[in-house]
This record gives structure tokens, C-alpha cells and sequence, in this order.
């Protein structure tokens, strides 16, 4: 007994001696100008690798800004001078004047002024880490600088400055080259680095090998390169004649199989009461009154699935180690498709006058109608302004016309009273319908041009010029195409050339990235917004709604009357609220994603 208490004791005191060991794990893929394959699969291989090799990892992935910022700042708060410190990074980086930028997700560069304030400086970083005894930054972001407008003086990332004796720098290639994404899981920097982490090896012994495999199986096309010196020894993976040789094997057996289990947590928030399965155990009821704290939440991955009603959501998630991991289930309606927000470059300046200039729009989260409104929807709640017929195409199937703008904002707000949802317009200062009075026909009309929308609410609504631009273009997952899910108009749109000069059977063409069909052709679409042709002069930058007075409203999309120039994206249109007679004129819902 005394022989085994001995041998425990000096196993303790072995790896007490053993610095805290942390890493900081970043995978930015979801860029919308250039979407990245790889970088979060990096960023899940390096996580795990590295909580088997004993750190405390944190992760994020596909991170904005302040996220970045955030997760720097809490990791670096909780450095201390004996700690050993590791910084890995997947995704795009620029390399401006000299200093290396990491890209988040979720901002658009197109000006390289742009960069100190919405990237994420890597000297800053460096700075931040010198409170550990040991630091490892580690750069797999040599992708090129893929952003329009970024004057860059070099490819790649450039040289950087370390604190002699206590930080290490990793590059996935060398100073003025690119690195490739990869064509598999991961990318070739980081599938090698990934299959040395594991070997006792001092960090620049390591690196001799990653330098060499990635420069084999590259052809000599990216070579990475590292510098710093160290004047401690750092090893990923601690060797194994670290433990004392008085030891004998028979006795460590049972300290050897001693698993230490990692735990974090999770937090669940619901638009609808629902019950939460984690990896397919019944947990607990969540309402959207109250979130719902899973706590003692194994580190590693999980599925988490809110059943209600019939309907069904479910999550992949990492839980990371001491961390609070959030989900929300927003319950996309039906026929809906959830665009999540974000930055784009809205308008064209290959276009007409009205679409210029280009300018920087972020949009919150919202929901879209996955087709337009049917005639059977519609007539569910209210009456074209002329009777469909075969001319231009009818059946329940077919898109809504004949409708005008004050029309569709009635039928939003008719649809939502009867399916139980807060209304968003209101008239006179009643969002009831049946007081605004008879639908205006013949000009526009003050009282209803007057008309208020609250846009927190979640009832049905008209999307804002800027929400409908940005679904048509894919959203965080755009291929900027010209035409809403392509290049090539026949397979996504029914128009001019292809219509036979009439409408058709909604989702009978090809959807654009975000799963929306014939957002551009088939019918123009009604928005929110007042028509100035001169409004993208002056728009604001975030969430913009329009003018705030006009005569006429805005269409967009296209239809099968126009021909292809007309439904491009970014092309505006317009008429006045009243007019009910256009066969080629419909609407798409829209709501707030609360």
C-alpha cells in the first residue's frame, strides 16, 4: 500500500511541475464575397487534436469581429506568466502595409482603410500572448487577399515581430506566397501539422517535418516557414520519459487509465415551447419565456434536437471545456427559409443610374418566402384586383397578380390576425384591417401612405429593398451571380425569352443558394420602401427601410414580361401603390427572425 501511495504522490508532483496549458482555435469560412471550404473542418481537427494532448481549448467558428475580439481578450484575461499558450487561426488574412490582418466573417473589405477597424490585427494578438511563459501562433491564413479594393503590397502574409525567448510563430507558407485551401477535408498546412502534433518532438523539430511534407505534396508550391526562438522547450505532445524511472510499469497501470473528463454547458433559448433531446436523452422543457441551462455537458460533439408539435429542429454542436455553449431554435415557418444576417455590397455599378453607387448594407436575421404567395394563398384572405385567367396563367399553383401595394400590405396583416401572429402594419393607428377602409384604386391615398410597420414584430410583412436584395444574392452563401442562384437567367428565372409570355407554376426553376425560388423572373416583387433613384446616395448603413415619403413603391425581380437586363439582382423598379392591374406583379412574404 505505502509502495502505490508513493508512486501517486510522485505522479502528482510530475505533472503538477507541468504548466496550464490553453489554446485559442479559430475557423472563419463563411465569407460572403469568398467562401472558404475548409477552414472550420481545420478548426474542429485542431481542437480536438490539441483537448487530447491536455489543452483547454476554446473554439469558435465562422466568427464576426467582436467575437474575434471577444475570444482574444477573455483568453488572454486568463494567461499567466507560467501558463503555455496557443493561437490558431484558419481562414482569410491580409497582408497591408506590412501587417497582417485575420478576416472576419460577417465584413466586407473593400477599402484597406477599412482594415484597422473591421479586422482582426495579428500584432495586436502577439502583444496579448506575451502574458503566458510560452506562445504559439499558429497562421493558416495565407489564402491571398480575395477582397476587391485591398491594395496589397504583397501576397500573403508578411513577417511578423515576436518576443525573443517566449513566443513562436507558425506560417502555412512562406512570406509573399499563398497557401491552398485544399480539395479534401483539410487543408494540406493543416493536415500535416495535425499528424505531427501527436509526436514528443520540441516545436522546431516538428516543424522540419510539416516544412517537408506540406513541400512534397505541394510540389515546392507552399513551403511553410516559422520563426522565434524559444528559450524554454515547448512540445505539443509531452514526451513520455517525463515520468520518473522508479516507477514500475506494473504500478502506473492504474494512474495510466485514469480518465479526467472536461465538461462545459449549454444554454437553450426557443421561439415555441419545446422539448430538448441532447444526443437523443430527454432533458428538460424549453419555453420562450425561459432558456433552458444544460450543465455537466461532456466536452466534445453533440446533437441537440427540440421536438414541438409535430415539428422537429436539430443542432450539431462542440462543447467546449468550461465554456457556455448558446442555441436558439427560431422554428423557420413553413414555405419559409431563414436567411441569417449580414454585410453585402448592394447594387451595381455595371448597371443603370438607380443602382449606383455601390455601398456597404448590413441587414439582421429575417425569414422569406421560399416561393411568392400562391393564388390559393391569396385568395384565402382577399381578392385580386382583376380575376386571374388563362392569359396570363391561373391555378393554385401560380403566383398572386393583380396585386397592388396596399393590397399586399392588407393581406399581411389579414394573414397574420388569422394565424394567430402580431401584425406589423398599421394605418391610423390600428393594425386591424377592417378599419383602414376600402382598398385606394384609383391614386394614392394620405391615410394609407401613412402607413407605420413595426418591424419587431413577428407577423407577415413586405421585405425591406435591402432584405430582398440580399436573399436574391444567396445571403452569407452568395456566388455573385448575376441573376438570383446563377449566371445563366434560363435556369433560375422565367422571362422574356422563355415564358411564352405568361406565368408559371411557382419552383419550377432551379433555386438560388439559399434555397429561394423565382426571386427573380416570374413575378416583380412588392418591398417596403419608397422609390428615389438617388436613395443609394444617402442610405444608411445598417438595417435601411427607405425614404421616408415618395410616390411610388419599389418592385424587384423581374418577371416573365421582362427581359433579362430587368431581372438582374440589382435592378430597380417601381410604380404606385394603388395600381392593381399589372399581370406580371406579386409579392413575397417576409418576417423578423426575433
Amino acid at each position: 500500500m505505502k509502495k502505490h501511495l508513493i508512486v501517486v504522490l510522485l505522479l502528482c508532483l510530475t505533472f503538477a511541475g507541468f504548466a496550464a496549458r490553453k489554446a485559442l482555435v479559430i475557423g472563419n469560412a463563411n465569407y460572403t464575397d469568398a467562401p472558404l471550404r475548409n477552414p472550420v473542418n481545420d478548426a474542429n481537427l485542431v481542437s480536438a487534436k490539441l483537448t487530447e494532448l491536455g489543452f483547454d481549448v476554446t473554439k469558435i467558428t465562422n466568427a464576426n469581429q467582436k467575437s474575434m475580439d471577444k475570444a482574444l481578450g477573455s483568453f488572454a484575461s486568463g494567461l499567466t506568466d507560467s501558463d503555455e499558450a496557443v493561437f490558431y487561426y484558419s481562414g482569410h488574412g491580409a497582408n497591408v502595409d506590412g501587417i497582417n490582418y485575420l478576416i472576419p466573417v460577417g465584413r466586407e473589405i473593400y477599402d484597406e482603410e477599412d482594415l484597422p477597424y473591421n479586422a482582426f490585427n495579428c500584432n495586436l494578438a502577439m502583444d496579448k500572448l506575451q502574458r503566458a511563459k510560452v506562445s504559439v501562433m499558429v497562421l493558416d491564413a495565407c489564402r491571398d487577399n480575395p477582397f476587391r479594393g485591398v491594395r496589397s503590397g504583397s501576397k500573403g502574409l508578411a513577417s511578423m515581430q515576436c518576443k525573443a525567448g517566449s513566443q513562436y510563430i507558425i506560417f502555412a507558407t512562406e512570406q509573399g506566397k499563398t497557401a491552398s485551401d485544399g480539395s479534401g477535408k483539410n487543408s494540406p498546412f493543416t493536415e500535416s501539422f495535425v499528424k505531427y502534433l501527436g509526436e514528443p518532438l520540441k516545436v522546431e523539430d516538428m516543424m522540419r517535418k510539416v516544412i517537408a511534407e506540406v513541400k512534397g505534396k505541394t510540389s515546392d508550391k507552399q513551403i511553410p516557414w516559422a520563426l522565434g526562438s524559444l528559450a524554454v522547450e515547448f512540445r505539443f505532445a509531452r514526451a513520455t520519459d517525463q515520468v520518473p524511472t522508479t516507477v514500475q510499469p506494473s504500478e502506473t497501470k492504474a494512474p495510466q487509465v485514469q480518465k479526467v473528463h472536461h465538461y462545459g454547458s449549454i444554454t437553450v433559448t426557443s421561439a415555441r415551447e419545446a422539448d430538448v433531446y441532447l444526443d437523443g436523452n430527454f432533458v428538460d422543457k424549453v419555453s420562450p419565456a425561459a432558456s433552458l441551462e444544460i450543465s455537466n455537458v461532456m466536452v466534445g460533439n453533440h446533437t441537440l434536437e427540440a421536438r414541438a408539435s409535430g415539428s422537429r429542429e436539430s443542432k450539431s454542436l462542440y462543447v467546449s471545456k468550461g465554456q457556455q455553449s448558446p442555441v436558439h431554435y427560431s422554428w423557420i415557418p413553413d414555405n419559409m427559409v431563414y436567411v441569417e444576417g449580414g454585410s453585402f455590397q448592394m447594387g451595381s455599378n455595371d448597371g443603370y443610374s438607380a443602382e449606383k453607387p455601390v455601398h456597404q448594407v448590413t441587414v439582421k436575421s429575417f425569414y422569406i418566402g421560399k416561393y411568392v404567395v400562391t393564388q390559393a394563398e391569396f385568395a384565402q384572405y382577399l381578392q385580386p384586383g382583376l380575376n386571374w385567367n388563362d392569359n396570363w396563367g391561373v391555378g393554385d399553383n401560380y403566383p398572386a397578380y393583380f396585386v397592388s401595394w396596399y393590397a399586399a400590405i392588407k393581406y399581411c396583416n389579414l394573414r397574420s390576425l388569422a394565424e394567430g401572429l402580431t401584425p406589423c402594419y398599421s394605418i391610423g393607428g390600428s393594425t386591424n384591417p377592417s378599419h383602414w377602409g376600402v382598398i385606394p384604386k384609383e391614386n394614392n391615398d394620405a391615410t394609407w401612405d401613412a402607413v407605420k410597420c413595426d418591424f419587431s414584430a413577428n407577423g407577415y410583412r413586405l421585405p425591406t429593398e435591402a432584405e430582398w436584395e440580399f436573399a436574391a444574392k444567396g445571403g452569407k452563401m452568395s456566388h455573385g451571380y448575376e441573376y438570383s442562384g446563377s449566371n445563366d437567367i434560363g435556369s433560375v428565372a422565367w422571362y422574356k425569352d422563355n415564358s411564352g409570355d405568361k406565368n408559371h407554376v411557382v419552383g419550377t426553376k432551379a433555386a438560388n443558394e439559399l434555397g429561394i425560388y423565382d426571386i427573380s423572373g416570374n413575378v416583380n416583387e412588392w418591398c417596403w420602401d419608397w422609390y428615389s433613384s438617388s436613395y443609394y446616395n444617402d442610405s444608411p448603413r445598417d438595417d435601411p427601410t427607405g425614404p421616408n415619403t415618395g410616390q411610388k413603391r419599389l418592385l424587384r425581380g423581374g418577371s416573365w414580361s421582362f427581359n433579362a437586363a430587368y431581372c438582374r439582382v440589382a435592378y430597380r423598379n417601381f410604380d404606385p401603390p394603388y395600381k392593381s392591374n399589372y399581370d406580371n406583379v406579386g409579392l413575397r412574404l417576409c418576417r423578423t427572425a426575433n
